[in-house]
């Protein structure tokens, strides 16, 4: 009798170790975009860029004062230097959930319900932190590392037309998107020229989302 529990209890193991391993290559081979980037983030917090962008893009291209006598183009870049991010923002993209997708495979988007970045007021930019291993774009995970942000932290968007504006990172919160969150609420209430950058949350899923908030500030 002991030794059939033995043999059971074998068995048991053998078959979570299995389940587990597959599980790990599983996850791994539909996030290996996340993982690598991951990796190279551990290895070398904050240093995943080639070169302090920001500085370079201050020292040659004249900030923006004011948008008001002209109108912001429709081709502008996201540049997050810390967590390797730099990207083109799709603009003028219908509110619905099958042209903003497809757009995700161009970049990230700009919610069209919402201000331009510079432009004042609260903006918000979607992007995917994870996607398929067939995924057809370039951008299926270029906010995976978004969590590494940290308050304090700059980044910027620049336009075509050379102007410049950067943000400073306030704060981040993980939210559920199909129930009401006050903060949720809080941030894009905000009367301050604010970007709000959103993804899915955890890496891997879309059941939750991560909202960074980060507010429009001059060197």
């Amino acid at each position: 009798m002991q030794k059939f529990h033995n043999h059971s209890r074998t068995m048991q193991l053998r078959f979570l170790t299995v389940f587990v391993l597959a599980f790990l290559v599983f996850f791994s081979v539909l996030n290996v975009r996340f993982l690598i980037a991951s990796a190279k983030f551990l290895i070398a917090p904050g240093t995943i860029r080639a070169r302090d962008s920001l500085a370079d893009a201050v020292k040659l291209l004249p900030l923006a004062k004011d948008v008001s006598a002209k109108p912001l183009p429709n081709t502008a870049r996201l540049v997050i230097d810390s967590i390797g991010v730099n990207v083109p923002i799709i603009f003028d993209v219908p509110d619905n959930n099958d042209a903003i997708y497809k757009n995700l495979e161009k970049g990230v988007v700009h919610y069209s319900n919402t201000a331009k970045p510079g432009a004042g007021g609260v903006s918000l930019i979607l992007g995917h932190s994870s996607a398929y291993p067939w995924y057809r774009g370039n951008y299926g995970s270029i906010f995976a590392l978004l969590s590494k942000l940290k308050p304090g932290d700059k980044f910027y968007v620049q336009y075509d037309d050379g102007r410049l504006f950067i943000y400073t990172m306030r704060q981040s919160i993980v939210f559920n998107p199909f129930a009401g969150d006050a903060r949720l609420n809080e941030m894009t209430r905000d009367g301050r020229p604010t970007l709000i950058l959103v993804s899915c949350w955890p890496v891997g899923t879309n059941y939750l989302r991560i909202a960074v908030q980060a507010e429009q500030v001059q060197l």
